[in-house]
C-alpha cells in the first residue's frame, strides 16, 4: 500500500495536558437495533450480564451487547438506520442505545453511514471521529493505545472529525487521507484508496472499485456508492518520489522493529514478509506487500496542525 505525502499536511502533534472532550452525536435517526448480516469463523455477541452466545446470521446486536471477534474471524452488522457496519478479527465493539455512537476498544471496524441519518461517533480509548453520509475505517491497538482512522468519502456535510482524548483538539480527515493518533502524538498522511478497497477483507464483495456495479435499490451501501467512487476517481494515481510504500517508514509511529520470531529469537532481515505482516497496526489490506528490509524510521518536526491544509514535504528514510 502506498503513502504519499505531496499536496497535504503530514505533522506531528506535540500533546499538551488536557481533558478528553468526545464529540457529541448530533441529532438524527437514533441506533436502536442491529442485526448480524453475515458472522465468519468465531464471532460472539456478550449480554450486559456477560452472558456469551455466537453471533448467528439474523440475531439481534442490541444496545448493551458486546460483539467480539477471534482471530481470523469477521462480522458483517446492518443497523436500523441502513449503516452498515463490518467487523475484522479480534475485535470489541458495542453501541450506546438510542443514540449514534459506537464504542471500539480493540480491532478494526469500517462504518458506512447513508445520508440524512445524523452525526455518527466512533470512539476508541484516545480519539472521537465523528462523521456524516461517509465511509471510514477505524482501528485500535491496545498495546499502543495507538488509533488509526482511514476516510473513504467526502460529503457534503462535511469532512470526517477526529477529537484527539489527550488534548480535546479536534481536526479533519478527507477522503484518502489517514491518522495514526496515540497519547503523544498525531500524524496523517494519504493511502492508495484503490489498492486498499483491491487487498483489504473488510472490503471484499463491497465492489467499491468497480465504476460499473449497479446496486439494488435496497442495498445499504446504495445511496453512497456515487461519493465513494468519485473520492476514488479525484485521487491522483500514486507513484514516484512523493510516495512512500510503508507505515514502518513514517516517523516514529512505526511498529517496533525488534520483532521475534516463533522461536523467541530476533527476527532477521530474512525473515518472511507474512510472519512480519501480524506485527504492522495498520488495517488489513493497507500495507501489502511489507518490504523485503527493515528501514529505521526518519524522525519528523513536533509541529502543531495549521489552520489551512499545506503542502510541507516530510523527509523520510531512503
Amino acid at each position: 500500500m502506498f503513502f504519499r505525502t505531496h499536496g497535504f499536511s503530514a505533522v506531528l502533534l506535540a500533546v499538551l495536558s488536557g481533558i478528553a472532550i468526545a464529540t457529541p452525536a448530533d441529532a438524527g435517526v437514533p441506533l436502536t437495533r442491529a442485526n448480524v448480516r453475515a458472522s465468519t469463523n468465531q464471532v460472539n455477541l456478550v449480554n450486559v450480564a456477560g452472558a456469551l452466545r455466537p453471533a448467528l446470521v439474523a440475531d439481534c446486536f442490541c444496545p448493551g451487547d458486546t460483539l467480539s471477534t477471534r482471530a481470523q474471524s469477521r462480522a458483517e452488522i446492518l443497523f436500523n438506520d441502513g449503516s452498515l457496519l463490518r467487523v475484522g478479527e479480534q475485535a470489541n465493539l458495542r453501541f450506546w442505545p438510542n443514540a449514534r455512537q459506537l464504542l471500539l476498544n480493540q480491532g478494526t471496524a469500517a462504518l458506512f453511514v447513508p445520508p440524512g441519518q445524523g452525526r455518527t461517533t466512533v470512539q476508541t480509548p484516545n480519539a472521537t471521529v465523528g462523521l456524516n453520509s461517509s465511509g471510514v475505517v477505524v482501528r485500535y491497538v491496545p498495546s499502543r493505545q495507538l488509533t488509526l482512522v482511514m476516510a473513504l468519502a467526502n460529503s457534503e456535510t462535511g469532512p470526517v472529525s477526529i477529537t484527539t482524548a489527550a488534548t480535546g483538539q479536534e481536526f479533519t480527515l478527507y477522503a484518502g487521507q489517514m491518522a495514526f493518533v496515540n497519547p503523544s502524538n498525531l500524524q496523517v498522511v494519504e493511502f492508495d484508496l484503490l489498492e486498499f478497497y483491491q487487498t483489504s477483507d473488510l472490503m471484499a464483495g463491497l465492489q467499491l472499485a468497480n465504476p460499473n456495479y449497479r446496486p439494488a435499490v435496497n442495498e445499504p451501501l446504495a445511496a453512497l456508492r456515487d461519493d465513494l467512487l468519485q473520492a476514488l476517481n479525484q485521487q491522483p494515481a500514486f507513484g514516484g518520489e512523493e510516495a512512500i510504500l510503508d507505515p514502518s517508514l513514517i516517523s516514529d509511529l512505526a511498529p517496533e522493529t525488534n520483532f521475534q520470531g516463533n522461536d523467541g529469537s530476533p527476527a532477521g532481515l530474512s525473515t518472511p514478509p507474512e510472519e512480519l505482516r501480524r506485527y504492522n497496526d495498520a488495517p488489513p489490506g493497507v500495507v501489502t506487500p511489507l518490504p523485503t528490509t527493515l528501514v529505521e524510521p526518519a524522525q519528523s518536526p513536533i509541529q502543531s496542525i495549521p489552520a489551512e491544509p499545506a503542502a510541507m514535504p516530510v523527509q523520510f528514510a531512503p
